[in-house]
């Protein structure tokens, strides 16, 4: 588990394996700024949000809020469990609230929840790839 979490938090080298998320520039501490670049299809959309969970080695999350709550607000939390000696499960989720939910969703729920499953497989590659030392 301690190797998927450096490579889930060394976002200098999201460039390398992650495909969804291709640009992370952020700190490793509460409350602080999260500048990413995000892929959805075609287009590379630029976001800023805040680390508002850290709880190493086993959670990580940042969000946003548009305008007020009320109107939108996101979180994206990236979950680590121990199954094993040698094996661990990740899940990652973005629960958005506020009245544009439903437009946010209509419009890039598909691209979010592909991009979750990619990010998925190839922090599962770069993980294993560096315990054989390819990483």
């Amino acid at each position: 588990m301690e190797t998927v979490w450096r490579v889930l938090t060394d976002f200098d080298r999201y460039g390398e394996w992650n495909p969804f998320t291709p640009h992370v520039k952020a700190e490793l501490a509460m409350g602080a700024r999260v500048d990413m670049r995000v892929t959805m299809g075609a287009f590379r959309l630029k976001q800023t949000e805040t680390i508002c969970a850290l709880e190493p080695p086993t959670r990580l999350a940042w969000g946003t809020t548009i305008g007020a709550r009320w109107l939108l607000n996101a979180v994206r939390e990236q979950r680590l469990e121990v199954l094993g000696d040698a094996s661990c499960r990740y899940a990652t989720e973005d629960e958005f609230s506020g009245v544009l939910m439903p437009v946010v969703i209509l419009l890039s729920g598909g691209f979010v929840r592909r991009g979750f499953n990619a990010v998925a497989g190839a922090l599962k590659r770069r993980a294993e790839a560096e315990v054989l030392g390819l990483g």
